[in-house]
């Protein structure tokens, strides 16, 4: 299988080129793969060395030289897939949506590249005016992203489509009924960390942290949905009784979004760290130092996180919302927290209660561990595309 890879790599600072550079060699032993990028060079050696890649814009001649068999697309709502849009309209093929919400990706197109079609075509035809009509008027809000997904031109113009979770197809299908969707777990990545079988305790000695209070984590890329507020006033309630806590936030801010400020006005300096973005080894490094992980999120664009399965393939006990795909973990295996006024006593109560029973902090986090192992695994991810490129070339 001759295969045409478009997809965001390093050095671009997006999960989905984490997950890209992660798969690309397993896939590598079941399909000749050729990257196209969008105005850049690929960062990583391996990567760059052993693929042949071209920029997007060369893919007729390419195709025109020596046909690819098939077109992998993975899109997501970050500017950085503009290029692989506008080529996936012209060459249909298997896209892989890591978000099914992709409204925030249709109004850069709208805002920034002033592509009034290509806003339009995300939608059935009079939703598409009225929206349009709502924000030229300022009658908006930033839930109105998540209600309208804008994904009907992208699936409908592909063959296939692939997916992460089954609340995700089945949204898909009743977007764009006929859609031939497949579901491919979404991958552990390697663990990184330098402190691999180092007691916990030593984890957080050699990080400046006290060894003997609970470290509480937040993983990946801050974002208003990752309700970072929720989460920090929970743990303020929980730091009355346990003052010694502390909280990572660890993963860059949302340009429109300020970690510090927010920490600043909770009063809860000396008691967060903000770590922001750092390399692979130290972001599985502190991990390793953490107690209890929360990684909430409201509104969803329908994305399984990475973040989360990388804190569960470590056996943490996380705190999730319960609400869409994260739901469909299983319950002994993470603590769901309700949207709503319960919240923060919620985040509050589980902190207590783990911080207490250590015991049943170890038995959710191998719960955990054994989950993501059993069905997130590389192997299985690898076989799930395999499968729904092989059924997109033969038409069904």
């Amino acid at each position: 299988m001759r295969l045409a890879f478009f997809s965001p790599l390093r050095p671009l600072p997006s999960g989905i080129s984490d997950y890209s550079e992660e798969i690309l060699p397993p896939l590598a032993q079941h399909a000749e793969i050729t990257l196209f990028v969008d105005g850049f060079e690929p960062a990583t050696p391996a990567i760059r060395e052993r693929f042949p890649w071209h920029d997007v814009r060369d893919v007729a001649a390419q195709h025109a030289v020596r046909p690819f068999d098939l077109f992998l697309y993975h899109m997501g709502n970050h500017p950085c897939h503009a290029g692989i849009y506008r080529v996936l309209e012209r060459h249909p093929g298997v896209v892989v949506l890591h978000d099914y919400v992709l409204h925030h990706f249709l109004r850069y197109l709208l805002d920034v590249e002033g592509d009034e079609r290509a806003y339009l075509a995300g939608f059935p035809a009079g939703e598409g005016r009225a929206l349009l009509r709502r924000l030229r008027a300022g009658v908006w809000s930033e839930l109105d992203h998540f209600a309208y997904p804008g994904i009907r031109h992208i699936v409908g113009a592909s063959r296939a489509v692939i997916v992460h979770t089954e609340a995700a197809r089945r949204f898909v299908a009743q977007q764009v009924p006929g859609a031939r969707v497949h579901v491919v777990p979404h991958h552990i990545g390697p663990d990184a960390s330098p402190f691999q079988g180092l007691p916990r305790a030593e984890v957080k000695r050699r990080l400046g942290l006290d060894p003997a209070a609970l470290v509480v984590g937040t993983f990946g890329f801050v974002s208003p949905s990752k309700r970072l507020p929720a989460a920090l006033a929970g743990f303020r309630a929980f730091l009355q009784e346990s003052p010694a806590a502390t909280y990572l936030i660890v993963g860059a801010d949302d340009p429109g979004f300020s970690s510090a400020q927010l920490v600043r006005e909770m009063g809860l300096e000396g008691h967060v760290r903000i770590v922001g973005r750092v390399p692979w080894a130290e972001f599985y490094g502190l991990m390793d130092a953490a107690d209890v992980c929360i990684q909430l999120r409201y509104p969803s664009a329908g994305e399984m996180s990475g973040s989360i399965l990388r804190v569960m393939s470590k056996g943490k006990p996380v705190l999730l919302t319960n609400y869409a795909q994260f739901g469909e973990f299983p319950d002994d295996c993470c603590l769901k927290v309700d949207l709503g006024p319960a919240e923060v006593p919620m985040i509050a109560a589980y902190l207590r209660l783990l911080a207490g029973d250590p015991a049943l902090r170890r038995r959710i986090g191998e719960n955990a561990r054994r989950h993501v192992r059993v069905h997130n695994t590389l192997e299985q991810t690898i076989a799930g595309y395999v499968r729904a490129m092989e059924a997109a070339i033969a038409g069904v």
